[in-house]
């Protein structure tokens, strides 16, 4: 099941510059630390060997803040489905 944490979402950073590798960092609201990542795999070839900025305006509340208890600021593992629903495009349009 994918998850989807633009509720508590401020900011982050992900980065697929490295073939097999995806680092950075995202800050969530309900957490004082900042979730670093260091995952294998890439990202879909939309968007794969490229680095994403991610902002968001995530809801400063009670029930936003509780939501991320006992999420660990490390997160390490295998790559998931990251992807900007674009088209895949192996080649440019022109000659």
């Amino acid at each position: 099941m994918a998850w989807r944490p633009h509720e508590n979402l401020l900011e982050g950073l992900l980065d697929n510059t490295v073939p097999g590798k995806v680092t950075g960092w995202i800050r969530f609201v309900g957490m004082n630390k900042v979730v670093k990542l260091d995952l294998i795999g890439d990202f879909h070839r939309d968007i794969r060997g490229t680095k994403i900025r991610l902002s968001g305006c995530a809801r400063d509340d009670e029930e936003t803040r509780q939501c991320l208890q006992g999420f660990s600021p490390v997160q390490t593992g295998e790559v998931g489905d990251m992807t900007a629903g674009l088209p895949p495009q192996d080649y440019v349009a022109y000659p």
